[in-house]
Order: C-alpha cells, then structure tokens, then sequence
C-alpha cells in the first residue's frame, strides 16, 4: 500500500537546521487540527499568512496528503525543544464523517511510518513516534493534547495508532527486502558468530524469535545459527557448545 504525496511548499519559509543538521529528523509528531470539516488545501492556505507563528510539514485528509515545507528543515509546530531537536509533523484533518475519517486516517498512518522508515527510526511510543500530547507531557513548552480527543471520537486510542503505524512500518521493511540470504541467530551465545556469518554473505541478522513468515518468505537462502531446530526452509548450523556451532558455521562455508 502507499498514497501519492502533492507538495504545495509554503512560500518563504525559514530553513532552519535541525540540531542534528539538515535532514536528521529524529521522529514524527502526530497532530490534529481541531477544526471538524478543515481540508488539507484550507490549512495550507491559513498556515501561507501566518507560518511566522507556526506550521507544520504536512496535512493529511481524506482526499490527499499535502506537503508543505522541507522535511530537510524544522517547522514552528510543538515547541522549541522538539522542532529543534527535529521531529517531522504531520497535522490530521478532521472530520465527523466515519468514512472521510477512515480514509484519512489511513493516509496518516501511512505517512507516519513512511517518515520513520525514511531514516530508519523504527517506531518507538514517546520517542519516535510521539502525539502532541506526549510532547506537551515530556517538555511542558505546549499543551496541546493531540490527536487523543479526536481519534477517540472515531473509537480509536493512541495505541491503536501505534500499532497500526508499526503495522505499516514492518510491511514497507519487508517490501524492501529482496534478499539473496538471511541469517537468523538463536540467542545472545550464537550473535557473534551469526554476525560473521551475515557479513560474509553482505546480509541482514535477526534473532530467531523474530522472524516473520513475510520475512522468511523474502529471503532465497536462510540459515539459523545456533538452537535445537529452525523453521521449515531454514537451514540449522548448531552444536553443542558455541565451539561445535562455529565449526558448524565453518564447515557449511567450506573453511573445514
């Protein structure tokens, strides 16, 4: 899944660095615009004649997602500390129509993972990812209390939100994949050797537990290091002590 995003920049906007430079957001502020009926085009216009007070980077309803300043710089939209610290902002337009919510959530949810997953962020409740609420609560420069108030109006809570950005987030990873190998590792013992193993093959390491049938599905060749037994189509390299397991590694190389 993934949406068109129009952007429609703000003339004349500041081009301020983020503390980590250019680019380096370090997450994303989830907002609402308290303003049941608002379009992305409506706000983007308010925002053109008065940014000097604040703006965010993008508005999302039901009919689009809209760009309107450089996710390279900060914007003016949840105080100082985490403009400047830099967290990319989207702003939710509201509405009391189930199906316009519904649409536009989508395309927010979306977008918020896209962000993240730009940089690879992962998604982290209260620290990547943060309403405005959380950041009222964390660096008391605000008191916003957004998105809460509206997405319980549409019965959903900040953790179904989450959940479904993290939902998001996975899918683009494992879209991303395409994999020639991947090497799973069965606990913190067989790490090391499993991270020889995936710099030998130029590939990506995950602990056992973790591993997905999405992301088993992606890899071509798949070797678990270490444990009793693997997932069907993973090949097992293990022994006895983290000794045997290594000559196993070696051996499945061809070194021994």
């Amino acid at each position: 899944m993934s949406y068109t995003i129009v952007q429609n920049f703000i003339p004349g906007l500041p081009k301020e660095a983020y503390d980590g430079g250019v680019g380096n957001y370090v997450g994303v502020v989830a907002h609402a615009t308290a303003n049941n009926g608002d379009s992305a085009d409506g706000e983007c216009n308010y925002e053109s004649t008065t940014w000097q007070n604040a703006f965010v980077h993008y508005f999302v309803d039901d009919q689009k997602i809209e760009q309107v300043a450089d996710t390279d710089y900060l914007c003016y939209g949840a105080g100082h500390t985490a403009n400047h610290l830099g967290y990319a902002q989207v702003e939710l337009c509201q509405s009391t129509d189930p199906g316009k919510f519904a649409a536009a959530y989508a395309q927010y949810v979306w977008l918020l993972a896209k962000l993240l997953y730009n940089r690879k962020l992962s998604v982290v409740d209260g620290v990547s990812l943060m309403s405005h609420a959380q950041v009222s609560a964390k660096w008391k420069e605000t008191d916003h209390q957004d998105p809460i108030d509206y997405l319980a109006s549409h019965g959903k809570t900040w953790a179904n939100l989450v959940a479904d950005v993290t939902a998001q987030y996975n899918e683009m990873e494992v879209n991303d994949l395409k994999l020639q190998t991947l090497i799973l590792y069965s606990g913190d013992a067989d790490l090391q050797i499993a991270a020889d193993l995936a710099q030998h093959f130029s590939c990506p390491i995950v602990q056992a537990v973790y591993a997905t049938a999405d992301l088993l599905s992606s890899a071509i060749t798949k070797y678990q290091v270490g444990g009793a037994s693997a997932p069907a189509g993973v090949t097992l390299l293990a022994g006895a002590d983290r000794f045997a397991t290594m000559k196993a590694v070696l051996k499945s190389l061809g070194e021994i």
